[in-house]
């Protein structure tokens, strides 16, 4: 008899840090002789990013808000696989979820990653404390988040465990040869200066903020003909990277401004960058994206705000700037460009250290899957 999977419900258009990071826990409970499988619409991102994996897909229909193809689907997949547990990633998908347990009368417990900031709606209302009473847990990855989540949802405590993102530490790391053979790809010497980004390129990420803090008129790399820009993603809006590389242009920066796409190699990528800039400006739960940075031994600049403020300490392993504020953002970049590089690897180093003793996906996990043991998951 076939082994009953575990279900990352992912039923999004996007592959951003969130759905990554399902898709690398599914990777690791298969990695471990358990059974785990995607849910997601076919042809999606998602599901290319499934078959590179070796991931088993479980076709569900896409899913924005509150559509109510997602109920029929959730039903079906319940009653043809019987889960020993589902993991889904927004409260969205409480819904549909437990009414298919409901219908279907199966106790499978229900998991909440949340990895999203918790905003500030009230989510006391009899329904949702309903709804909240049938998790078997809430894992929120920042303590920023667990303490609104109790503030704001009608939900026990005991019931929001903060588990903290971890990160690969034997794939990302520093890697002089890695280092070179980017460069060499970028055309650039050994001795230039990158400071790179990755994730979604898009304004609510603070792509255009990055560039020009840069390169615009008084930014802090316009006159410092030896330091680049270096972004790894995909757009999501049609345009935005055209966009921005009109404004490079207008900035007579072009050459200093490198896009490399989408990769699912990025640990190839970090090794290059000196400093690692995260201008988002939106209140970010915790950013995966530059543990895996600091993993890679370079150090961060990003705002104190939300989660962010929690991943490392100021002027010791990298910077924070104030969060939505273009001038401390230069001010910041302008700090870490003028120092020695020796200094920057150090930092970098310690960033990576930090990683190592707080952050790394193996603790990280052991503490997963004693939630799942807690909790009864069939198998754990």
């Amino acid at each position: 008899m076939t082994a009953k999977p575990v279900i990352m419900l992912l039923p999004y258009a996007g592959c951003s840090g969130l759905e990554l990071f399902g898709l690398r826990f599914a990777r690791d409970l298969l990695d471990r002789g358990h059974r785990a499988m995607v849910a997601a619409p076919v042809g999606s991102l998602i599901a290319q990013q499934c078959a590179d994996r070796g991931i088993e897909l479980y076709p569900f229909p896409l899913t924005t808000k509150y559509e109510l193809v997602s109920y029929p689907a959730a039903y079906q997949m319940l009653r043809e696989l019987e889960p020993v547990a589902v993991v889904g990633f927004r409260t969205q998908m409480m819904y549909p979820v437990q009414l298919a347990k409901l219908l279907t009368g199966q106790h499978v417990p229900f998991f909440l990653f949340y990895r999203i900031g918790a905003g500030s709606l009230y989510r006391k209302d009899p329904l949702h404390r309903y709804l909240f009473k049938s998790l078997a847990a809430v894992v929120p990855n920042a303590d920023y988040v667990k303490n609104r989540i109790i503030q704001f949802w009608g939900i026990e405590s005991c019931k929001v465990q903060c588990i903290k993102s971890g990160v690969d530490t034997n794939r990302y790391r520093p890697d002089e040869s890695a280092r070179r053979r980017i460069r060499q790809e970028l055309g650039l010497s050994d001795d230039a200066v990158i400071v790179g980004s990755s994730g979604r390129i898009e304004q609510m990420k603070g792509s255009e903020d990055l560039l020009r803090a840069m390169f615009d008129v008084g930014g802090v790399a316009r006159s410092l003909e030896n330091v680049h820009l270096v972004y790894i993603g995909r757009e999501t809006e049609k345009g935005y990277i055209d966009h921005l590389r009109k404004l490079a242009a207008a900035f007579g920066c072009s050459g200093r401004f490198h896009i490399l796409g989408f990769r699912n190699d990025v640990e190839k990528v970090y090794p290059a960058y000196d400093v690692f800039a995260f201008a988002v400006n939106v209140r970010e739960a915790y950013a995966y994206v530059v543990l895996e940075a600091m993993a890679s031994g370079v150090m961060p600049v990003v705002p104190d705000v939300g989660g962010l403020g929690e991943m490392f300490s100021h002027a010791a392993e990298g910077f924070f700037f104030q969060h939505c504020n273009h001038e401390a953002l230069k001010g910041t970049l302008a700090e870490a460009l003028a120092l020695e590089p020796s200094r920057r690897r150090q930092m970098g180093l310690l960033a990576r250290q930090r990683i190592i003793e707080k952050a790394s996906w193996q603790q990280m996990m052991q503490t997963y899957l004693d939630l799942f043991k807690r909790c009864r998951v069939a198998g754990f």
